[in-house]
């Protein structure tokens, strides 16, 4: 029989190619991401001593709002009580409802959300890497995104605050890279289509997640349209919105909260702007000289920016936009917090975000030199890798590890309050409680709860513009306190406790909440006690007179001011 069909034509035969390729390649990635997700989880919580699996203080503050939300209860920190976002993530708030629906306890869901969205982000660094490799579907590209997932294996503290934290950062993270992924697409695109529906919903998502998305989602998609005119159309609609998305919850906020950014941004960042930029330079400062390699990589980003502009300036090539779009995130994400002052956790908890591209400049350096060095034997090749990668897997691993204590710190710091806050759902008549650490204890308390430091109390938050003290926890305020005097201040935070000759280091000039413990006023309403716990442990409190009046328990034991030692210092 005759085949009077026409011949395939070959530009279609090369296009169904390049598509197979371009399908393989991103199911490679995908499982790449999926298996360095995998192995990263694990090591990083080991190399952290095993600290949990209930996330850090703060993370517990979100799911207790996320609790509240699921139970028909609104956006409170207290049942009943005002409506206060103490929760900085307004859309993580939200996912994180979803679990609480179902009822039970719902830290494995958590953690698996955490994870899926932690191999999103690493599959979209993979895809990134890939194009600015120059082609996505070559071996070089396929080579770029090899080595970015190898690099990966250097960072395990990403994946110790993306996937155990339970904090916002593994969305955050997705959001950005899914971003920067369309954008990047577009600008190296040769037909930017007219719309990109992943690109619109990460844009507007972003400013969801964090109040900043906004100026990460208008900065990198204006300077995709200045990179590429003709996708003008896809990007100026992401622009939009971003626009959009930060509008509608900045007005939804000032009508349900009554503010149009998050109870934690009034509780946290200082009016004084040069302070806040001392202090984020200091941040920044850090992080260069405490993040192996950082004194490399981002003088490397700098110049692989600067040789992609001159490049597209003078002879345009693949890959060059995808470079200088992805140094714009870095270096907008690295000096947004220097503006907003950076903040106290280990590990650079606002830098997380660059981690899965952070050491992109080396990868393309690195096939760089070695088309240079061309021919180069297999073996030789094989060999250098895999001795840069145990020198950078080793040296990062062994600064990690150093980094324990802190880790474990905040997952023990909200362990210990969900154990005291269900011992105190004993006592009658049930405490107010003004607590420092807001998180676990709220997880488990059922009476009322006064942030101290002021995320969840907007009359706290609110009192003092300048805030001076430790970073992004210095809102107390003295006059407040006194306006609303709680029933107890227990001490359940600090790692010990103390039965005789109980000692306090308080200082001087605090501006804390310390400084109440030297006032006349405080010593005659407030009396030191030590609340015996199960199995022989203790927490020592400050107990106002007029509840230890009400409260009848043998495990409530007065040790009095005499036998307290308040230490003066800095």
């Amino acid at each position: 029989m005759t085949d009077f069909s026409a011949p395939e034509p070959p530009h279609a035969r090369r296009s169904a190619t390049a598509g197979q390729r371009g399908r393989r390649g991103r199911l490679f990635d995908l499982l790449a991401a999926a298996a360095v997700v995998a192995v990263m989880t694990f090591l990083s919580w080991a190399l952290a001593g095993a600290p949990g699996t209930n996330g850090i203080d703060d993370a517990a503050i979100t799911r207790s709002y996320a609790e509240n939300i699921a139970n028909g209860h609104g956006f409170v920190y207290n049942i009943g009580g005002e409506r206060v976002e103490g929760a900085t993530s307004f859309l993580w708030t939200l996912i994180l409802a979803v679990p609480y629906l179902a009822g039970g306890n719902p830290e494995a869901a958590i953690l698996l959300v955490a994870a899926g969205f932690t191999v999103a982000a690493v599959w979209f660094s993979l895809r990134i890497a890939r194009r600015a490799a120059g082609s996505p579907g070559s071996p070089e590209g396929t080579a770029a995104a090899v080595l970015s997932a190898l690099a990966l294996c250097g960072l395990p503290s990403f994946f110790i605050w993306s996937v155990w934290s339970m904090m916002e950062i593994a969305l955050w993270t997705a959001l950005i890279l899914l971003l920067l992924d369309r954008l990047s697409q577009l600008a190296e695109g040769a037909a930017p289509p007219r719309t990109d529906l992943p690109l619109l919903l990460a844009a507007a998502a972003l400013p969801l997640t964090r109040p900043e998305g906004i100026a990460v989602a208008a900065g990198l998609g204006l300077l995709a349209l200045v990179l590429r005119p003709a996708a003008w159309r896809p990007a100026g609609l992401a622009v939009l919105a971003a626009i959009t998305g930060f509008a509608v919850l900045a007005l939804g906020r000032m009508a349900y909260f009554g503010f149009p950014f998050p109870n934690t941004y009034y509780a946290k960042v200082s009016a004084d702007r040069l302070q806040n930029i001392l202090d984020g330079a200091k941040y920044f400062i850090s992080f260069l000289t405490g993040q192996p390699f950082a004194e490399v990589l981002v003088p490397a980003w700098l110049l692989l920016a600067a040789a992609s502009i001159f490049g597209l300036l003078r002879r345009p090539a693949p890959g060059q936009r995808t470079a200088v779009l992805a140094a714009a995130a870095v270096f907008g994400i690295l000096f947004s917090y220097v503006m907003l002052g950076g903040d106290h956790f280990a590990l650079w908890r606002f830098y997380q975000p660059v981690m899965p591209i952070l050491a992109l400049p080396l990868v393309l350096g690195g096939l760089a030199l070695l088309r240079a060095q061309q021919p180069v034997r297999r073996p030789v090749a094989v060999g250098l890798g895999l001795a840069a990668l145990l020198v950078w897997t080793s040296v990062n691993a062994i600064a990690y590890r150093q980094e324990r204590f802190r880790i474990a710190r905040e997952f023990t710091l909200s362990a210990r309050g969900e154990v005291f806050g269900a011992y105190m759902n004993d006592f009658a008549p049930r405490p107010s409680m003004g607590v420092a650490a807001a998180g676990g204890i709220a997880l488990t308390y059922d009476g009322e709860l006064r942030d101290l430091m002021g995320l969840n109390w907007v009359e706290m938050a609110h009192a003092n513009p300048i805030k001076t003290g430790l970073r992004n926890h210095a809102s107390f305020d003295a006059d407040t306190f006194w306006k609303h005097p709680p029933d107890l201040l227990p001490r359940f935070h600090k790692p010990g406790c103390q039965r005789h000759n109980w000692t306090e280091a308080v200082p001087a000039s605090g501006t804390g909440v310390k400084q109440l413990f030297l006032q006349p006023r405080f010593q005659a309403e407030y009396t030191p006690v030590v609340l015996e716990m199960d199995g022989g442990a203790c927490t020592n409190a400050f107990a106002a007179n007029s509840w230890l009046a009400q409260a009848d328990s043998g495990r409530i034991i007065p040790v009095g001011w005499d036998a307290v030692t308040l230490i003066g210092g800095k």
